[in-house]
């Protein structure tokens, strides 16, 4: 029996694509994570990866620490100009905690995470004015 050499051939070709595509998109996205800070070159600025689509097209969302406008866009990683502040986990949140407390707050971006890095720190002082608020019925 005689197989059918077109569809075979059409399918290899379209993985092989595929496979190239996904080397190019991650030789674009350099080590960049979700939820990693990185410095820009191009953009001269400190930003945290808030998602990334590899599908095509590829695109990477970020946000500049201490703002809030969110930028999605497919600049490709340069190993000239940009470096890894810090990978996902501890760290990263080590430096978005340290950025937002060291700038000034002229933002209401910054003034939102000094409010939620002071909620954090002192969660016996937030629950107590949770309970003080309820008990006067301030909601």
């Amino acid at each position: 029996m005689k197989q059918n050499t077109t569809t075979t051939g059409s399918t290899a070709k379209a993985r092989r694509e595929q496979a190239a595509y996904q080397r190019y998109v991650a030789r674009q996205l350099g080590p960049q994570q979700v939820g990693g800070i990185y410095r820009s070159g191009y953009w001269d600025d400190v930003y945290e990866v808030l998602a990334i689509r590899t599908g095509s097209p590829w695109q990477i969302t970020v946000r500049a620490l201490g703002e809030t406008r969110i930028r999605t866009h497919c600049t490709g990683w340069d190993e000239r100009r940009d470096e890894v502040v810090a990978e996902p986990g501890d760290a990263a949140l080590t430096v978005w905690a340290d950025n937002a407390l060291t700038r000034l707050a002229s933002t209401g971006a910054l003034l939102e995470q000094r409010h939620a890095l002071d909620e954090a720190a002192h969660p016996a002082t937030v629950a107590a004015f949770h309970q003080l608020a309820r008990t006067a019925q301030i909601a």
